[in-house]
């Protein structure tokens, strides 16, 4: 079999991130080892042993022409400065669209408007949970505490303030960098995705006095408010047509990994209340990628996202996880990301291995005779732009801009 157009295509073809985070600054006091790996404290000494840093590190002293050990690398970041890195990582990747997620919370981070220099268009993912603790953090303007009712009232209005593209006639507000092109919910990392579909208002009211109780800075550690605000946001989403991104599968060690596991979201997805609103599960749920899979093939509204994979793991393990992906799911619900964050090797890295990665499953596919070669070329191109233009309405979007 002759492989030279689908090289061409997965090489050639401008990449959709569809889910990434800000950079920081270069004096920021998140250490650059992190773009290596989830691990934090003790457990960061050993990543340097691990397959996936070795190559990266490989890559990026390749990238550079820096001397092949880290304190090369940060010397080469540390004397050319966070714009020509920048510059060099995103014109390698070849984006022409990046939605972030700006809710982490990382020293010296950069606004969104900050990074419209890179790619053509830069859009906004809003993580719901850290919305509501900023809410929450802020006084009433008459002095009395916050209700259920007057949380929820203000968590809404905060929804609607944001700038929101709709087209097919709706309507539209003024675009702007920021624009929202979805919401997401990191409810895993606080309990798990087994959410409580039949949560009562007199439960969350419950949950967000204990919540009010511990104190400021606010974290919404009670299980009853973190479902009642995922299910509202839910509802938000479907009834302005915007996506929810859901983080399943790892992540760094706040998570618990078993409840991560996107099946715990049945009843989320077998409630009719929720049937119309698009959901991407990220990550390549891995090491759950089969069970996404499987969600893709028999629910209408879920979709899936392989950031992240690319490049924290090793070439097997990336390979793997979107073989696992694409056994069941349609490719046309599947999508590229990078989970790219605080580092722009990140977004070069996780777009450099995703092409060798796409590359080499499709060729497999054809020689297993699942897929033509005219067909995954095609392929090719919907899992790294289409898909993602068509489910984020980011084509619309970039026509409103021009």
């Amino acid at each position: 079999m002759d492989f030279s157009e689908l090289r061409k295509a997965v090489e050639e073809v401008e990449l959709v991130d569809g889910h990434a985070h800000n950079l920081v600054a270069l004096d920021s006091n998140f250490a650059f080892i992190h773009a290596f790996s989830l691990a934090h404290g003790d457990a960061l000494a050993f990543s340097p042993h691990s397959l996936s840093f070795k190559r990266n590190l490989r890559d990026l002293a390749e990238l550079y022409g820096s001397e092949l050990s880290l304190q090369g690398v940060e010397e080469h970041r540390r004397v050319s400065g966070l714009q020509s890195i920048s510059s060099t990582c995103f014109k390698a990747a070849r984006f022409s669209a990046i939605l972030l997620d700006d809710g982490i919370e990382l020293d010296k981070k950069h606004d969104i408007e900050w990074h419209r220099s890179f790619t053509p268009l830069v859009g906004r993912v809003l993580r719901v949970e850290r919305m509501a603790e900023k809410i929450l953090d802020e006084d009433l303007p008459d002095g009395s505490s916050w209700t259920l009712d007057s949380f929820t009232k203000a968590f809404d209005s905060k929804l609607k303030s944001y700038p929101l593209y709709f087209y097919a006639g709706i309507w539209i507000e003024e675009i702007i960098a920021g624009e929202i092109f979805g919401l997401k919910s990191i409810a895993a990392y606080y309990f798990g995705l087994e959410i409580n579909t039949d949560v009562t208002e007199k439960d969350a009211e419950e949950g967000l006095r204990q919540v009010l109780t511990a104190g400021k800075p606010t974290c919404i550690a009670n299980k009853n408010l973190v479902d009642y605000i995922f299910l509202r946001s839910l509802e938000f989403a479907q009834s302005h047509d915007l996506p929810m991104q859901i983080h399943t599968g790892f992540g760094d060690r706040g998570l618990n990994l078993r409840l991560s596991n996107p099946v715990y979201l049945y009843k989320v997805l077998e409630d009719r209340r929720y049937s119309n609103c698009r959901i991407v599960l990220l990550h390549a749920s891995y090491p759950f990628s089969k069970e996404a899979s499987y969600l893709a093939s028999v629910y209408s509204q879920v979709y899936l996202d392989f950031g992240l994979v690319n490049p924290k793991l090793s070439v097997h393990g990336m390979t793997s996880s979107v073989k696992e992906l694409l056994e069941q799911a349609p490719i046309n619900k599947v999508m590229f990301s990078t989970d790219g964050y605080a580092f722009p090797e990140l977004f070069y890295l996780g777009a450099k291995k995703a092409r060798q990665v796409v590359f080499s499953v499709l060729r497999d596919a054809c020689i297993d005779g699942d897929l033509s070669v005219p067909e995954a070329v095609e392929a090719a191109k919907d899992l790294f732009a289409r898909n993602a233009i068509h489910f984020y309405k980011i084509g619309s979007a970039n026509n409103a801009v021009s």
